[in-house]
């Protein structure tokens, strides 16, 4: 309100401060002017006078001459009037120093005279006194001019003011209430501002209305954001915007925990990519800064990582915005999380993936039959291509090829929606034929309609041919032609089934020395060229009828029998020394190698194989420790073995009765998931003195003093105690493998024992797996099947271990309820670098799946191993690769992170 007055007073005293400006400046400069021109008028009509008087009367001048200078009796102090003559002196000349500058000079030259009447006239002081007057008469006008204003104040006060105020406090409590008619019914009244109250009165009204429909549109604003960021939660979508002269970003919501960004930060282009992964982060960045600067819109992906471990993909789509000079002056975008989607698409390609390179023919038919895919490898089996067959009904579910009965219970199972699995006879483009395992599933879609059929065919006759060529390979050597370790053993087993020995017979064993050297030099190619020779030199060394077998590796051994001459033996062995000894030529090269032997009699050394084997084993290697390339006997005089035994033998049940046995678990995964479904028990003996024995060590003399079937008993309670320990820790999907010796499989009380073990600790037969080995079953084998039927029937998983390097034979499989199969780690460890390996393994789990077993693979120790396993199949894997045996504790923490995952 002050300002206010202050304004409506200003015009008033602008008013006066022009009066009097005008006054100092313009009127009272011309009136100066004038009063000076006047008073100068009068001095010029003075001396004038005086001028006509001299020239009337000269002599008279001196007496009248000075009173022209008193006027009224005063002395006029601004003129001075005198005579000038030729006489004058020059003083007289100069004006007044009273004068100063504001002297003025005036002159009248006498007629016929030599006299000049002259006059100095002061206009400072003419003036100085003109302005007195004028100063009083500015002064009245200054004070009528206070007097108006103030007059003018007052009435404005009591005719504008005070309804002002009024005004205003009307309006605030009109704000205060929102009542807007109460200004219509306003007490102010007055000409000046009845206008003004209208005006307020129409402004509130269409300040209210403004209001109303701001309000609503407000509303509905934050209705659409919470629906647009609930949208995009949903789509997990994001949305952002580069504002470049800033350098800043500014982004959605949604996009904080698309991109992990913290709350409320403050982004530019670094910490917009902070949560990208690291291998896509420089990518991400140059094509930022490509869409910077081409002004190009751009698409990409990447992935951001969580701090879980775990990574998400990320979509963004961007456009450019240019401002009025083409330049770019914001990027706008979104992000969206297509996690999801990326699985999704990963998981589809697998999928087509793996169809697309199967093993097995894949086809993929219509409701009625009619051909839409073929994979290559249908092409390749049958030689077929797509185009040849799209739209047409396979062979194989014709009526061509099929028995009726066959034909009719094929399709009612397919038609009802039940899978078909059974072996089909179909037809090649060169029209032979060939037999397939075919596998039909029916196909619905979303609304449970039957739309499509998957049919997965394998070629049977390749199994069939790998079973026979397994069959042939399983008595010899593929590399050397050798007879293999199945061969060799199996007529050691014929020699001591005899039931009287008439001549005895010698077992040589013996490996090359520097054999690791050649393959790692020369590569296994040289390796092989070099085993193959030295096969046939040991051929060429012996007589008929003696056999030298490849048991694997560098590892050969001879069996020699009869032995009419004792001395021929020594003859034989130093020959075999003579003919390893003398250089091979490999590859254009000169490899020189030696061997060393190691001799066992039989019957004398060992009752067994495995124990005359052993034997032999023991002489090669002292013969090893004297300086290679000799022949040593076994005797009683291998003191550290036989040391060894002996102190086993008599430790050995007092390490059982003070605890010192301790099972560790090496964990079987699954090669489908990667988590481990069980774990194989595996005996170790902490000896006071020795450390921890390997079972390779204290089995055999186990197996030879009857030890082990006290030994079985406390691995068997042992495995049930940790079986229940992991059910009580909800692990009871993991199950437990134990190996059964020969000497326990025939103790007529196992199965009582397993009976009491399963009871006395609530223990789920299912979850206890035990594991014989081939040789184990071939001493009687009807009692075997007997005996393995009734652990079946109690619920217990059997597996044959360590497949392929005993006695190898599918007949048996076929007859033999077994339910897992292990592939030994011997055809494994070779793997890709055996060719011959990796064909025999293939085979065994292809004929293993055929009969219905589970197929467990030992010895795994690198990736490729995996990858070939999980191409043709297997379906569990056990080895270092994995995990190396461990104790329960640690096994319960691999579990324990297994199940967090």
């Amino acid at each position: 309100m002050k300002l206010f007055t202050a304004v409506l007073l200003s015009p008033v005293s602008m008013l006066v401060v022009v009066l009097i400006l005008l006054i100092e400046l313009v009127w009272l400069p011309g009136v100066s002017s004038k009063i000076l021109d006047a008073r100068v008028a009068e001095v010029s009509r003075s001396i004038h006078l005086a001028g006509e008087a001299l020239k009337l009367s000269p002599s008279t001048s001196q007496q009248w001459l000075p009173s022209l200078n008193i006027d009224a009796g005063e002395d006029i102090s601004w003129r001075k009037i005198f005579l000038i003559s030729p006489h004058t002196n020059e003083t007289q000349l100069i004006p007044p120093t009273e004068y100063a500058s504001g002297a003025r000079f005036i002159s009248y030259p006498v007629e016929n005279s030599q006299l000049i009447v002259g006059a100095w006239v002061d206009s400072s002081a003419v003036l100085l006194q003109a302005k007195e007057p004028m100063r009083r008469f500015e002064m009245a006008i200054l004070l009528w001019g206070i007097v108006l204003s103030v007059l003018f104040t007052l009435l404005q006060r009591q005719m504008l003011f005070k309804p002002l105020k009024q005004l205003i406090r009307e309006v605030d409590e009109v704000v205060a209430s929102n009542n807007i008619t109460a200004l219509e019914d306003s007490h102010v009244r007055g000409v000046l501002l009845e206008p003004l109250i209208g005006s307020l009165t129409k402004m509130c009204h269409a300040i209210t209305k403004k209001c109303s429909v701001f309000e609503s549109t407000a509303k509905q604003s934050l209705i659409d954001e919470e629906r647009l960021n609930k949208a995009l939660d949903i789509a997990r979508l994001g949305c952002w915007e580069w504002i470049l002269k800033e350098e800043r970003f500014w982004y959605s919501d949604s996009l904080t925990s698309i991109l992990l960004i913290k709350d409320h930060q403050q982004l530019n282009l670094e910490s917009f990519i902070s949560g990208v992964h690291p291998a896509d982060r420089s990518e991400v960045v140059k094509k930022l800064r490509k869409m910077r600067d081409d002004a190009q819109s751009v698409e990409l992906c990447f992935r951001v990582s969580a701090s879980s471990g775990e990574y998400r993909h990320i979509q963004l789509l961007s456009s450019v915005v240019l401002d009025n000079q083409g330049q770019v002056s914001r990027i706008c975008g979104t992000c969206q999380d297509i996690t999801e989607h990326k699985s999704i698409e990963a998981s589809l390609k697998k999928l087509s993936s793996a169809i697309t390179h199967s093993g097995s023919s894949v086809l993929i038919t219509d409701v009625i039959g009619a051909i839409e895919y073929v994979n290559p490898k249908y092409t390749e089996t049958t030689g077929y291509l797509l185009s040849d067959v799209v739209g047409q009904q396979p062979e194989l579910l014709s009526r061509k090829l099929m028995k009726p009965d066959c034909y009719e219970a094929l399709w009612q199972s397919l038609l009802s929606g039940r899978h078909w699995r059974g072996e089909l006879r179909g037809r090649k483009k060169d029209s032979s034929t060939f037999w397939s395992l075919v596998s039909i599933s029916p196909i619905n879609n979303e609304y449970g309609e039957l739309t499509h059929f998957v049919i997965v065919c394998e070629d049977v006759t390749e199994l069939k041919d790998a079973h026979a060529r397994m069959e042939r390979l399983a008595l010899y050597d593929e590399l050397t032609g050798l007879p293999n370790r199945r061969f060799f053993f199996s007529e050691l087993s014929r020699l001591f089934e005899q039931d009287v020995i008439e001549h005895p017979s010698v077992v040589m064993l013996l490996d090359l020395d520097f054999f690791k050297t050649v393959n790692d030099t020369q590569g296994h190619s040289a390796g092989d060229r070099l085993l193959i020779e030295v096969a046939q030199r040991l051929v060429g060394a012996l007589q008929d009828g003696d056999i030298a077998a490849r048991l694997g590796g560098d590892e050969f051994a001879i069996l020699i029998n009869p032995v009419l001459d004792v001395e021929h033996i020594e003859v034989v062995a130093q020959s075999i020394l003579n003919e390893i000894s003398r250089p091979f030529y490999i590859n254009e090269h000169e490899l020189q190698i030696s061997t060393s032997l190691g001799l066992a009699w039989l019957p004398k050394d060992g009752n067994t194989p495995e124990a005359l084997l052993k034997h032999a084993d023991l002489a090669m290697y002292q013969a090893k420790e004297m300086g290679r390339n000799q022949y040593r006997f076994f005797t009683e005089s291998l003191h550290d073995q036989l040391q060894a035994y002996i102190r086993f033998s008599r430790e050995m049940p007092k390490a059982l009765e003070t605890n010192s046995f301790i099972l560790e678990y090496q964990p079987q995964v699954s090669l489908k998931t990667g988590n481990i479904i069980g774990v194989e028990a595996l005996v170790r003996w902490d000896h006071p003195e020795l450390g921890i024995v390997s079972p390779q060590r204290f089995i055999s003399v186990a197996e030879e003093t009857g030890f082990i079937v006290p030994l079985g008993r406390w691995v068997l309670k042992t495995a049930c105690k940790t079986l229940k320990h992991l059910a009580l820790h909800q692990m009871s999907h993991i199950k437990v493998a134990i190996n059964l010796s020969s000497r326990q499989f025939r103790d007529p009380n196992l199965l009582t024992m397993i009976r009491q073990m399963l009871l006395e600790y609530d223990v789920d037969p299912a979850r206890l797996e035990l594991e014989i080995t081939e040789s184990l079953l071939m001493h009687d084998i009807g009692l075997a099947i007997e005996t393995l039927k009734e652990l079946q029937a109690l619920g217990i998983t059997i597996a044959i271990d360590d497949f392929g390097i005993g006695y190898s034979s599918f007949n048996y499989l076929k007859t033999l309820p077994i339910n897992v199969l292990k592939v030994d780690r011997e055809f494994i460890k070779d793997i890709p670098d055996h060719l011959d390996d990796m064909e025999i393994t293939a085979a065994m789990i292809s004929m293993a799946h055929r009969l219905g077993m589970i197929v467990v693979a030992e010895g795994i120790e690198t990736q490729v191993q995996q990858v070939f396993l999980e191409e043709h199949h297997c379906d569990i894997g056990q080895g270092y690769l994995f995990s190396r045996p461990i104790e329960l504790s640690k096994l319960m923490g691999l579990l324990t992170n297994q199940e967090a995952k």
